[in-house]
């Protein structure tokens, strides 16, 4: 059984070819911005999968069903883009309705932090666990909860947008229109640009030193300060881990689930950076009890994430047909 996964994220879309057991047989990556409006977007993602089916002397119709892991927010129950901030333009887009009608396959759609937590689910380390919640940690915050298989959506497809609950509500402006998200303080985007607004202002740091230019400035060039013992670097993560541990903290007390696994600065970070103080904080943000009760780790999936999470959305989606 041959499923097309297709991975939009804030930096590249990966379209991958692959088998219901998590092989991933091939895959192309694009840049997101390369994909434009929706209309020339669809245009190119269509022919990427025109071009991976190619390659593999393949027809459409030997493909099972495809997974669209996408940016929120988006309507799962219409096959709807809303709104999503890493693509400009793509306003109420019926991209299920878009993909069916040239593909004449099942398609099944939901935001990447849900799909990366059935990936988790089905093929990481914390493998069918009862109540599992995956943490995207890229350019924002995300969440998918897994809980006895199925994926928690809420009334509203929104379930699981634990980036956007608040931390404190005078603190920084966050995209979204709130102030003081769990986002705006450990998102890697938002972090970027506080870090290059200080540098602009005159702040002297070696994360500039890392970056080379301000515009480069990122969550890789202020670990790489960090490590070479720099004050204002140290003062920053200093103060990511504590809202990263406040914001664990709070899903352990409202969800108290068996695993939390962490996404992509976790992923590539050391873990004596993150996992260590982040252990070592999280004790003064939830009880004992849930916190000993929960596997907390990084995600071992690595670079397949992406992938493995479109697949699964097909994987789980063919169950119900």
């Amino acid at each position: 059984m041959h499923l097309i996964g297709i991975d939009i994220g804030g930096t590249k879309v990966s379209i991958c070819l692959g088998d219901v057991h998590g092989n991933i047989i091939s895959h192309q990556h694009i840049k997101t911005l390369h994909l434009g409006g929706p209309k020339e977007g669809i245009k190119r993602l269509l022919k990427q999968i025109d071009l991976l089916l190619d390659a593999h002397n393949m027809h459409i119709n030997q493909i099972d069903g495809i997974g669209l892991a996408l940016p929120g927010p988006l309507s799962i129950k219409d096959g709807i883009l809303i709104a999503p901030p890493n693509l400009p333009g793509w306003i109420n887009v019926p991209i299920v309705h878009h993909f069916q009608k040239h593909l004449d396959r099942p398609i099944f759609m939901n935001n990447d932090a849900n799909a990366g937590a059935l990936a988790e689910w089905m093929f990481g380390s914390a493998k069918n666990v009862e109540h599992l919640i995956y943490l995207t940690m890229s350019t924002g915050i995300g969440g998918g909860i897994v809980l006895r298989g199925e994926l928690l959506m809420g009334r509203s497809d929104s379930a699981g947008e634990v980036g956007h609950f608040v931390l404190d509500p005078q603190g920084p402006q966050c995209p979204c229109g709130q102030k003081g998200c769990f986002e705006v303080f450990c998102g890697g985007g938002n972090i970027a640009k506080m870090l290059q607004i200080k540098i602009r202002q005159g702040k002297k740091t070696k994360i500039l030193d890392e970056a080379g230019r301000v515009e480069n400035v990122d969550m890789k060039s202020l670990i790489s300060a960090m490590q070479k013992q720099d004050p204002f670097a140290m003062e920053v993560w200093e103060i990511y881990i504590e809202k990263l541990a406040q914001g664990i903290g709070i899903l352990l007390m409202v969800l108290n689930p068996d695993a939390i696994i962490l996404g992509t600065i976790a992923m590539y970070t050391p873990q004596e950076l993150m996992m260590t103080p982040l252990l070592a904080a999280l004790p003064r943000f939830t009880w004992s009890i849930p916190l000993k009760q929960c596997r907390i780790e990084a995600s071992k999936l690595g670079k397949k994430i992406g992938d493995l999470g479109a697949l699964s959305l097909a994987i789980n989606g063919l169950k119900t047909l």
